[in-house]
């Protein structure tokens, strides 16, 4: 920073290791209340519920394509012959 800005930012007012700026934080926060305010935690079981379902039929039905399928949540992994 230079000129006035640089008066006003001094060595550890602005940012840490271990602390959040405000802007950050705030923004944290949103995302926080969106997520629960939507409910996307129990969206994305119900999804990830469905995908297993679906790789597991999958599995079921070219067992010489897919060998195994695991995951949480919408994160799954599939291992393919």
């Amino acid at each position: 920073a230079r000129g006035q800005a640089a008066d006003v930012l001094v060595p550890g007012s602005h940012a840490s290791t271990y602390g959040g700026n405000p802007l950050a934080c705030a923004a944290g926060l949103a995302v926080a209340q969106y997520i629960c305010d939507h409910d996307l935690l129990t969206c994305a079981k119900e999804r990830g519920d469905q995908l297993s379902a679906g790789l597991g039929k999958l599995a079921e039905k070219y067992p010489n394509v897919l060998a195994d399928t695991r995951g949480w949540g919408l994160l799954k992994g599939i291992k393919i012959n």
